[in-house]
């Protein structure tokens, strides 16, 4: 493994993030796992102390059990069974309906959690600050950047000081959200409606745990019965006593929305909970605009566009933080493949490749989710109760998206396709797979399910192959040795398509170290090492290495 040669200058690092959200801080914490120096600049004081994004999905919650965060994330959630909707005329009062929680049907290691961001934040914050390889800079503003022939030299800003600060590295990562001003200086457009509405975030407290239903569900939908109130989502942060009102205040096209004053915030959250003289206590406010945006590209130069920086969604799904942290995911092994020589920097150019797309899909997902809340919201006003049953009962396409989240699959990139059909996608329904391009499936590898197959891939490319399949221990060591590029093997008892494994009892899948398989061989090939390497340089993006050729 080739060493890393930073920038011949004082505080240069390999991979300078700007942002210290979800995703900034997701990505810090990969670097850290895979060996790379790193630095986080961030202008604020600290992390946010309020819940934004709510909701760590199955594939995000896989990461963070791999991370080693999964426990003391859900720790801090609600319930396993308190994620679904309720459709009420206040917390209190009459209930329309309910959304049942998703059902976990054990196709993951790791079930989602209904937890905030700012916890999410806190978690992932405790893992990064103890790295020795990199640290987070607050009240560090970021600048402006120049590339230069081998990096970027970014300029920051001390927010208390003024003073600036020149910070050379190899690459740079934009984690600065959705108004992303890195996004500007690189010149990418966001392509998409801008501003579809403009919500108002009320973080508030109130002691509602005498309530049953506070442990039961996750987002209550108040369709208030007198005018004079408006409807608003509100989001269960605790199961007791921390609610966040999501309200639409003015439509897209609004330059300056309406301005509500304490004493009115008050007034709603006593209207919303029906507990007339509930101690309402303001945490903090805050005004955003509904997007629907994907950027044009997800990179240039040796910058790379994650998270919010990326992508906007509306919030009606929970996709924006959790496609986030997939992104940084997807990126940071390339990234630490090609600081090393590993691999070449073409490998790259497939961040966008593979999660535009994805991007584009999670982002029409939300918007569905934000059209069937308005078709619900028409029936109501209606009144109209055959009509609000129906809308009702469609919001399960809503909250049961584990086909979603756990299904899709990358079409093109950094994988070697076999010629078979897409799947396609059913939301509610997660069919595994072994394609080229998709999560390789979960099984139990012990009997006290403890151990899963998604627990095999962390930092390496993982050769997972059958029983009867060709000697491929000795073609990684093979290969291992001529691409300098580690290759670990499993060997599996058993293979049944039932789970989704079709290479059979024969054949074998190259998985990459972000879980994704990168190429599937269903039989024994005639020259199993040369079939790897090819495999592995097409993934890798590498160019003029030598062709494989077994002994004679």
């Amino acid at each position: 493994m080739n060493p890393i040669r930073l920038p011949a200058s004082p505080g240069a690092t390999a991979v300078l993030i700007v942002g210290a959200g979800p995703t900034g801080l997701a990505t810090a914490l990969l670097m850290d796992r895979f060996g790379i120096p790193f630095m986080v600049v961030e202008r604020n004081a600290g992390l946010t102390d309020h819940p934004r994004a709510r909701g760590t999905w199955v594939r995000t919650m896989e990461l963070f059990r791999q991370w080693g965060i999964e426990r003391a994330v859900k720790a801090r959630g609600l319930p396993d069974d308190a994620n679904g909707f309720a459709f009420v005329e206040s917390i209190t009062g009459h209930e329309y309906g309910r959304v049942p929680r998703e059902i976990d049907f054990g196709q993951t290691p790791a079930w989602k959690c209904t937890v905030s961001q700012d916890v999410v934040e806190d978690e992932l914050y405790r893992v990064v600050r103890q790295s020795r390889l990199g640290r987070v800079c607050f009240d560090t503003e970021f600048l402006r950047y120049e590339e230069t022939a081998d990096g970027v030299v970014a300029f920051t800003r001390d927010t208390r000081t003024g003073e600036e600060t020149k910070r050379p590295a190899l690459y740079l990562v934009a984690a600065d959200g959705a108004g992303s001003g890195l996004r500007r200086q690189m010149d990418i457009a966001m392509t998409g409606p801008a501003s579809l509405a403009i919500m108002n975030n009320d973080y508030w407290q109130g002691d509602l745990s005498h309530v049953p239903s506070v442990r039961q569900v996750g987002v209550f939908r108040i369709l208030p019965g007198d005018p004079g109130v408006s409807q608003a989502s509100v989001l269960n942060t605790n199961g007791a006593d921390r609610w966040l009102t999501v309200t639409k205040v003015g439509d897209g096209s609004d330059v300056t929305p309406p301005q509500r004053s304490d004493a009115e915030v008050v007034r709603l959250a006593r209207a919303h909970s029906g507990v007339p003289n509930l101690d309402v206590k303001i945490i903090n406010r805050s005004v955003w605009r509904v997007s629907k945006q994907v950027a044009a590209r997800y990179s240039r130069g040796r910058v790379f566009l994650v998270g919010d920086a990326a992508h906007r969604f509306p919030p009606t799904g929970g996709y924006g933080m959790n496609t986030g942290i997939q992104d940084a995911h997807n990126l940071a092994w390339k990234l630490a493949l090609v600081l090393r020589g590993q691999a070449g920097e073409a490998l790259l150019d497939t961040y966008d490749t593979e999660r535009r797309p994805i991007g584009q899909a999670n982002a029409d997902f939300s918007h569905g989710n934000t059209v069937r809340f308005m078709k619900l919201e028409e029936a109501f006003r209606s009144r109209n109760l055959q009509a609000i049953n129906f809308w009702i009962k469609d919001v399960v396409h809503h909250s049961h998206s584990i086909g979603l989240g756990l299904g899709f699959s990358y079409d093109d990139g950094a994988i070697v396709p076999d010629g078979t059909a897409p799947r396609g996608l059913t939301l509610g329904r997660y069919d595994p797979s072994d394609r080229p391009g998709g999560r390789f499936p979960h099984l139990w590898l012990d009997l006290a399910r403890q151990r899963s197959t998604l627990d095999l891939f962390d930092r390496d490319f993982v050769i997972v192959h059958g029983p009867r399949s060709a000697d491929w221990k000795a073609a990684a060591r093979d290969v291992c040795e001529r691409l300098d590029v580690p290759i670990r093997t499993h060997e599996l008892e058993s293979v049944d398509a039932r789970d989704g494994l079709d290479m059979g009892l024969y054949g074998a899948v190259l998985v990459r170290p972000d879980g994704h398989v990168a190429w599937r061989m269903p039989w024994v090939p005639e020259e199993p090492a040369a079939s790897l390497a090819s495999a592995m340089e097409h993934t890798l993006r590498r160019q003029g290495a030598a062709t494989l050729r077994r002994a004679a």
